[in-house]
């Protein structure tokens, strides 16, 4: 698609936003449109005010509010995204309280040099989704992706320390952005606690959405921060031109592959016969050209003295033993140290406590449990002799039965 559109859906009150995005070389351009009572309507009566069946955008994105969103954040494991990915499907409830088939979630990684590396996980009650997309659904806007209202504004805020107020109700939502990158987001229930994340913070600008003059008059702000007022179709619009820069990546908490166009299908499906005609016809041409090799170099052996071919016989068979020595070596090597670690976690982890998953990688490892106490686990491996900068990874959780949940890293010594 040589000019991308996009949609940007998000909701205010019982209301729809629609903000429809389009980007013609280096220039873009929007327009919103809100549709009253969308909630509040039944399926039959919602007739959008535009039509946007002449609007063929590349895709259609719902902004999802933080208020009703569950929001975890974490230090990065010493496993990478991929497999944080693969394994926060059987141990997510130990993060949110509630089990991968009661939620929509993703993950959304970040750095900065003053917070680190840290995962966002955000997660949805599929209950409470399913509903607003059916509605949008009869709408003929149902949307590719969702995405978390925190997210929506990465295209708007400035360069520096950044921050944007949503008011939802009698609460607020504070996020703070480091050089476009989110790096915190929080609800405050009341005025004084908003005033203490935004002096804790200090950030150089910061935009309220859906605040009045007042509120913000009573907050006593500094005159040297820049304040900025946006109105409720600033989220939608930066959901949209989120659809265009693609600056999120793949983030989704519906996990739907975006649409492609047919021209890419059709380019895809050529590549992947290609691919295939490789993949069965040279194997054979190589196949055949190996055995060509074999059958003269065999009729040359047979030709020559009967030492020879006995000779040849040895060296492979001491070529064979050494492969198989380095093998062992190689295992070895490798292994030794895994075997302590679990001889010393099996040395110094009571008899109350469970390991779960243990990863090990480089010099770190990282352990996953259920016992009495992961305190008293965190100081028997503190104290360990072969284990130095033991720290929790995520907060300890506690189950039905009054175990504690959690998860503990650290360095093992040379």
């Amino acid at each position: 698609m040589f000019f991308p559109k996009s949609i940007g859906l998000s909701i205010n009150g019982n209301d729809l936003i629609v903000s429809k995005a389009s980007q013609k070389f280096l220039k873009s351009s929007s327009e919103s449109t809100v549709v009253k009572d969308f909630l509040l309507k039944e399926p039959l009566e919602l007739q959008l005010i535009q039509d946007t069946n002449d609007f063929h955008a590349k895709n259609v994105i719902l902004s999802w509010p933080r208020e009703s969103t569950i929001v975890r954040e974490i230090e990065l494991p010493a496993s990478n995204i991929k497999e944080l990915k693969e394994s926060l499907s059987y141990q997510l409830d130990s993060f949110i309280l509630f089990p991968e088939d009661e939620v929509y979630y993703d993950i959304h990684p970040f750095y900065s040099a003053e917070y680190g590396e840290k995962v966002f996980i955000f997660a949805i009650k599929k209950e409470e989704l399913d509903g607003i997309i059916l509605k949008l659904e009869s709408s003929n806007l149902k949307p590719d992706r969702v995405i978390i209202s925190p997210l929506s504004y990465i295209p708007l805020v400035a360069d520096g320390r950044v921050a944007v107020v949503e008011k939802y109700h009698d609460r607020y939502t504070f996020n703070l952005y480091i050089d476009k990158i989110l790096v915190g987001t929080s609800l405050a229930r009341n005025k004084d606690s908003l005033k203490s994340k935004i002096l804790e913070n200090i950030p150089d600008n910061i935009n309220f959405l859906g605040c009045g003059q007042d509120e913000i008059n009573d907050l006593h702000i500094k005159d040297d921060l820049n304040v900025e007022y946006w109105d409720a179709g600033k989220q939608s619009l930066g959901v949209a031109l989120n659809g265009l820069s693609e600056c999120l990546g793949r983030f989704n908490v519906l996990k739907v592959k975006a649409k492609r166009e047919i021209p890419e299908l059709a380019a895809m499906g050529v590549l992947s016969i290609l691919v295939l005609a490789f993949v069965f016809i040279l194997p054979g041409i190589f196949k055949n050209k190996k055995e060509q090799s074999l059958q003269i170099i065999d009729a040359k052996l047979k030709q020559l003295h009967p030492s020879v071919m006995v000779s040849s016989r040895l060296k492979e068979e001491i070529d064979s033993i050494s492969e198989i020595n380095d093998k062992i070596i190689g295992v070895i090597q490798k292994n030794s140290r895994r075997i302590a670690l679990v001889a010393e976690l099996t040395k110094v982890v009571p008899d109350d406590t469970w390991v779960r998953q243990l990863f090990v990688k480089n010099d770190g490892f990282e352990i996953e449990g259920v016992g009495l106490s992961g305190a008293k686990v965190l100081t028997l491996l503190e104290n360990s002799p072969r284990f130095d900068g033991v720290s929790f990874t995520s907060s300890v959780v506690k189950d039905k039965t009054g175990n504690e949940k959690f998860k503990i890293k650290g360095n093992i010594k040379q």
